[in-house]
């Protein structure tokens, strides 16, 4: 059973992908939405396609919109014409239908491309150039079409001569199906496409009057997708297929049709809904996205289903094993607990019970029920039955039940936790406030048994050992405890405590908590984890508690899927027969609050996190997703006079690229995916001793003295997808001075001055030594007093001060300078805590200097024990006054930092507080290591006269 503590965290819910809406309840697709704040244009979208390389292309009011999955770039067309549509030629480039106008777009030679018009390459004069609105952009083996109001214009794939055709009013979209051209012709019906002529298909007439928004080929026929429902061409004719997939459609509004990966297709509707069927055309997702019209669709290179609508792009994640149920799907509050029973989902919130029941119309909405007016905390499916933990105890459910039975109620402690035994199928474990409930089966039903004290344990984790009634309990306040009880009377017949004796170290901070993993029981306890071997506890140094940064939250769950670990900010996952364990990042980096993993019933693997309730499908198909690539987008030299020079992108051949000396660097990392959260790290060999922390794609490297260096740069999509490593190779070329020749011939020229100077120095050689004897006894008294003052100066220079036993000012200035420039190499920020001891000036007057001073030291005491030695550095800055600098620390989190000492200082037993001034920032060139200092200082002296006893942010701070 996971950790829980006394005073639940409730949590919120994302869920999973489809696999049969009879059998589960489908989740929404994980979704990233771009509007005008993001892409800078007006609203409205009305046509997509993908390059070969990755980037998505958008038809756009104002133009054509270019994303590489970090930036929107936008290309003008004549007359700022809209781009209507869209589409990927044979020979990699995007093609544009706009209005009066059509073209392409071509690189320009510096990273971005540029408009080329065609309408002098396809032949067009005069009023013939007068094309309106060219609706339609259409790639095929054959050239690329342009279809307008009236006329279609076909560009040869082969160059040769463009030819064009008159089109009635009365033709809508056209087709490329196949090898054929298709259309529909109001009031006509389905036709081929044949030279200019529109030749009826067998049974086309049947969509005379019906709106046909797309055709998908099938193995041995045509799928036509109407607003009238499902229709099937092949020689025979044209037919309506019957079915609820046709009735649904018939319904909506239909606009743009695709067909994906899988097998499955979908259908965008001018309502703002997007309908996916599978290959039978069962319906496998409805969703509801907003009440703009869904008006064009295309697939990225990473099974992203793009949507361009009225007022936004959006990117699904679709066809993919993953998607999550929330608030879209009616889930009200935070789900703290989930199980699948009878047919449904089942959900224990902070709004109470609720449940989810498959739909037909592929529109799941989730149920509250009135079985409690306050939360609900777990659910247990056991023996036919559904146990449900609310605030007023505990309640039980049958099969086909309208409302449940209630076993356990109390005013005060409801039911929290819910663990079956692994031993007993007729017994079950119930965490009730500062008890254990047990629960028997008895007579077909679930009834309350004995209660268990816990005395003053704050339970955190329980699990089960060996045979029933062995109770392994974490303590939140102290030792991990072994119980061995009776299950059916409730008697305990033994305790026993492990704590340091017994092999397990307990933090007094973080107190234990218990986990079961591969057979054995495991404890945390603060960083570090342990295992239960041979009656006591043994440090525990495998995978998985070494691949997590907060031990003390991990918990283990064993899945047929395989073995997932996880805190609250990591999710690591270990699949059924490997031993390799990997980070999964199912909703990006961004999502996280990992509180609970299990595996339904009906056979949907559920994740709770903060922002929802995540769901993986392992029926659900997945697209096999092309490598990555990693490049280097620009490299610009400057120098101090202010002057550039735009450097190759990559080596040619193993000659590095040159940079002349006296030059920094600006790169720009380059990597094409449309997952978000894209991150870069690299490191310079034989500058930098390791990987630099994963940031942006934006590095300055300042100037190198001469040499080769190579930067190896990595990179890392949101979901830990990452290519291969690249490498960037350059040469810092010498200055003048600093060539071999000019070095040999300026060490000539000092071997002949030396030369000259010896022979000078022989000749005076005699009146030296006479010289040395006569002032000898005075020189002693000179080197005597320079000794004493090289003595005084070490002194001076010593870094300790002497009173505190912290460091002094001296050493708080050499590590301000060294960590100012470290941090500026790396881009990283630095924060300074300045810290005042309050009223200490009356203390000393009216205690005396020498009890001033041995609270001074109490004082240094307390602030040692609040930062790390290794990385921070507490000097004394004087009198009364400390500084603590962070480097590698945001200035939020330094202001946190503050008030936990404030707050440290206040409660100890000193009897005196302290003020405190809190500055950070990125270091940049422009400012000056002492500038950071002033900053706190002052923030120091706004706390003082704010009322002391508080902290004080710079106003960079509170801005952030």
């Amino acid at each position: 059973m996971r950790p829980f503590l006394p005073l639940l965290v409730l949590l919120g819910l994302l869920a999973c992908p489809v696999v049969s809406l009879a059998e589960t309840v489908p989740g929404a697709p994980l979704s990233r939405s771009f509007g005008s704040e993001h892409t800078r244009v007006k609203p409205g979208h009305m046509a997509l396609a993908t390059s070969p390389d990755g980037e998505l292309y958008a038809g756009n009011q104002d133009g054509v919109l270019r994303f590489n999955g970090i930036d929107w770039r936008l290309t003008m067309l004549p007359a700022r014409s809209a781009a209507h549509s869209l589409a990927i030629g044979t020979d990699g480039l995007v093609y544009v239908g706009g209005y009066d106008t059509f073209g392409r777009l071509a690189p320009d030679g510096e990273g971005g491309v540029a408009y080329e018009e065609l309408l002098d390459t396809a032949g067009l004069t005069g009023d013939q150039r007068h094309l309106g609105f060219v609706f339609q952009t259409i790639s095929t083996p054959d050239g690329v079409y342009f279809r307008s109001e009236k006329r279609l214009i076909l560009l040869p794939a082969d160059g040769s001569k463009a030819r064009h055709w008159p089109v009635p009013e009365t033709a809508r979209s056209f087709y490329w199906v196949g090898e054929d051209l298709l259309a529909r012709v109001q009031g006509q019906g389905l036709v081929r496409f044949e030279d200019g002529k529109l030749v009826l298909l067998p049974g086309g007439e049947a969509l005379a009057d019906i709106p046909l928004p797309g055709i998908v080929a099938r193995e041995d026929h045509l799928l036509l997708v109407t607003n009238d429902g499902f229709y099937r061409a092949d020689e025979h004719g044209v037919s309506r297929l019957p079915g609820p997939a046709s009735d649904l459609l018939a319904g909506e509004r239909a606009y743009t049709v695709l067909d994906l990966s899988d097998g499955s297709l979908v259908v965008g509707t001018l309502d703002g809904s997007l309908l996916r069927f599978d290959a039978q055309l069962r319906i496998r997702q409805n969703l509801n996205l907003g009440t703009y019209g869904i008006l064009a669709l295309s697939v990225d290179r990473e099974s992203g289903l793009w949507l361009a609508t009225e007022n936004e792009l959006t990117r699904l994640t679709l066809p993919s094993p993953w998607s999550h149920l929330g608030e879209d799907q009616g889930i009200a509050g935070n789900p703290n607990d989930f199980e699948w029973f009878d047919g449904a989902l089942w959900l224990a919130t902070s709004q109470g019970v609720q449940r989810m029941r498959p739909s037909e119309d592929g529109q799941p909405v989730a149920e509250r029920l009135p079985w409690t007016e306050y939360e609900a905390y777990a659910v247990l499916a056991a023996k036919g039955e559904l146990l449900i933990g609310v605030r007023e105890g505990l309640l039980a459910l049958g099969p086909g039940d309208d409302a449940p039975r209630r076993l356990h109620e109390h005013q005060n402690h409801g039911v929290f936790a819910l663990m079956a035994s692994r031993h007993d199928p007729e017994l079950v474990y119930g965490l009730s406030g500062p008890d254990v409930v047990l629960l028997h089966h008895r007579q077909g039903r679930w009834q309350q048994g004995p209660r268990l004290s816990l005395g003053d344990i704050s339970i955190f984790g329980l699990e089960e050992g060996d045979v029933a009634g062995e109770l392994w309990l974490g303590d939140s306040r102290g030792a991990v405890q072994r119980w061995t009880i009776d299950p059916q009377t409730g008697a305990v017949d033994s305790r026993e405590v492990y704590d340091d004796s017994r092999g397990l170290v307990v933090s007094p901070q973080f107190g234990t908590s218990v986990y079961r993993f591969e057979g054995r029981i495991h404890a945390t306890s603060g960083e570090a984890g342990f295992r239960f071997e041979d009656g006591r506890f043994v440090p525990d140094e495998a995978p998985p508690i070494t691949l997590v940064a907060r031990p003390h939250e991990m918990y283990v769950e064993q899945t047929p899927l395989g073995d997932y670990a996880y805190t609250t900010r990591e999710l690591w996952h270990r699949p059924k027969g490997e031993t390799q364990w990997q980070p999964l990042y199912p909703g990006g980096r961004g999502m996280a609050g990992y509180s609970s993993v299990r595996f339904g019933q009906d056979g949907v693997l559920r994740i709770a996190t903060w922002t929802g309730l995540l769901q993986f499908d392992p029926d659900e198909s997945r697209t096999e997703l092309q490598p990555l690539q990693l490049a280097m987008e620009s490299v610009v030299a400057h120098n101090e006079a202010g002057e550039s020079l735009v450097l190759p992108t990559r080596n040619d051949g193993a000659e590095p690229v040159r940079l002349p000396p006296g030059y920094s660097l600006s790169l720009r990392f380059a990597m094409v995916s449309m997952e978000s959260g894209a991150e870069f790290r690299y490191i310079l060999h034989g500058v930098t001793p390791d990987w630099s922390e994963w940031a942006d794609r934006d590095l300055f490297i300042r100037a190198l003295p001469p040499g080769d260096y190579a930067l190896e740069v990595q990179a890392r999509t949101g979901t830990g997808r990452q290519p291969a490593a690249m490498t960037y190779r350059f040469r810092v070329l010498p200055f003048w001075y600093q060539q071999w020749w000019v070095q040999v011939l300026g060490a000539l020229v000092v071997l002949g001055l030396a030369v000259t100077v010896a022979m000078w120095l022989v000749r005076l050689r005699t009146e030296r030594f006479l010289e040395a004897n006569r002032r000898l006894e005075a020189r002693i008294a000179e080197r005597t007093h320079e000794l004493e003052d090289a003595n005084r100066k070490l002194a001076e220079l010593a870094t300790e001060d002497a009173l505190t036993g912290v460091a002094n000012r001296r050493a708080l200035e050499n590590g301000l300078r060294r960590e100012w420039f470290r941090c500026l190499d790396q881009r990283r920020p630095l924060s300074v805590l300045m810290i005042d001891v309050d009223h200490f000036k009356a203390y000393n007057d009216a205690h005396g200097h020498l009890e001033g001073d041995v609270q001074l030291r109490g004082i240094a005491q307390r602030l040692s024990q609040q930062h790390d030695p290794q990385r921070e550095l507490l000097a004394r800055y004087g009198g009364e006054e400390f500084a603590l600098l962070l480097p590698g620390v945001r200035a939020e989190e330094a202001l946190r930092r503050a008030e936990l000492i404030r707050a440290a200082i206040a409660s100890s037993d000193a009897g005196m507080t302290v003020s405190i001034g809190v500055a950070g920032m990125v270091p940049d060139v422009q400012s000056e290591p002492d500038s950071l200092l002033r900053r706190a200082d002052a923030a120091l002296y706004e706390a003082k006269r704010a009322g002391r006893n508080r902290v004080a942010a710079d106003a960079g701070v509170a801005a952030g």
